[in-house]
């Protein structure tokens, strides 16, 4: 495949429960917006998550083999349109809902939702290496259907990499690790606990200034913290504003949430009105401004990604097995709809 200077390479993580067989690639015209070519990269069940070193050109991914589950490392060949299995660390019983790696590219963090675990993983050269530590934790909240328990949603490092967080959705809180001599420690004193019924899922932060941003699912809220690694209290909840338009009334599903590189405007989307959302960042403050709120394109929007040009934003709606496209103003963040690709049942976007 000879790639042009316009074209670049994107990979959607799907749920292989009805037509998807795994790990899809596709060429994206940077100056159209458009989805040129779609192609299975690797066959593999519920790869749901996906996170790539781009430096390295390795994309890591979620997995389930036969009756186990847990990551997979992938390298990616520029010149082909297939993914390369480097290896799989199997040691769970079902699927992690997300993966991430730290700034040095040498951690490799799953966060699983129904085992309640947050395993980091060494890795080397894209190989992810056996020995993981272990995080898990206790508790439940209000909500009997979908807090009766831990479910941790997300986990990440901060960008200086002093601390691990890991958001649970099932207990309402915000975990808070340090990493020293190959051991996990569980920071409880510095942990935080969001109002009860919340049921925060995802986390991003400002690149150029120290400013954290969580999506609970449960409310559509973003929590907005500034970050002051050498405080008694590093992490200050400094503002909570609802994710969604303030006329809707209806069902509440926050799923994504993601900064553009131009670390000026912030997205979030919602699967209870199927919808995304711009928000302006203050960066002296950290604090959001409210923009506006526009259709998804499509039905269960469960990830979105910006591509690495900042000039559009592709959406993965779950239930509708497409892509929508959307151009974003570079003044002011609002999103034109483009066009639509069909995949089916897309669950994460990822550039490389």
């Amino acid at each position: 495949m000879i790639k042009k200077e316009n074209v670049m390479t994107g990979f959607v993580g799907t749920y292989t429960k009805n037509k998807s067989k795994g790990i899809y690639t596709f060429n994206f015209n940077i100056e159209s917006g458009n989805i040129e070519e779609v192609n299975l990269a690797y066959e593999i069940e519920n790869p749901t998550y996906l996170i790539a070193d781009k430096e390295n050109q390795i994309i890591y991914s979620t997995c389930k083999i036969n009756e186990k589950a847990g990551v997979s490392s992938f390298k990616y060949l520029s010149e082909q349109t297939d993914l390369h299995l480097i290896n799989n660390n199997l040691s769970e019983e079902k699927p992690p809902c997300h993966v991430n790696i730290g700034n040095n590219k040498q951690m490799l963090i799953s966060s699983n939702y129904h085992e309640n675990k947050m395993i980091v993983y060494k890795t080397q050269d894209g190989l992810i290496l056996n020995s993981p530590m272990i995080g898990s934790h206790s508790g439940s909240s209000m909500n009997p259907s979908r807090q009766e328990k831990p479910h941790i949603h997300c986990s990440m490092f901060t960008a200086d990499e002093k601390y691990i967080l890991s958001i649970d959705l099932g207990i309402d809180k915000m975990m808070v690790y340090t990493l020293e001599e190959n051991n996990l420690i569980q920071r409880d004193d510095i942990s935080f606990s969001f109002p009860a019924g919340s049921g925060p899922r995802h986390l991003t932060y400002l690149k150029t200034a120290p400013f954290y941003y969580v999506l609970s699912e449960l409310t559509s809220e973003i929590f907005v913290f500034k970050y002051t690694p050498t405080s008694k209290v590093p992490f200050d909840n400094i503002q909570t504003l609802s994710s969604l338009h303030q006329k809707y009334k209806g069902e509440k599903s926050g799923a994504a949430i993601r900064i553009h590189e131009n670390n000026k405007f912030l997205y979030t989307s919602d699967r209870g009105n199927n919808s995304l959302s711009l928000f302006i960042i203050n960066e002296l403050d950290g604090t959001l401004t409210f923009v506006d709120s526009f259709s998804c394109e499509g039905i269960s929007p469960r990830d979105f990604q910006i591509d690495p040009t900042g000039r559009f934003l592709l959406c993965a709606n779950e239930n509708t097995d497409n892509i929508s496209i959307f151009s974003i103003d570079p003044s002011l963040g609002t999103l034109a709809f483009v066009n639509s690709c069909s995949i089916p049942t897309p669950t994460c976007i990822e550039f490389i």
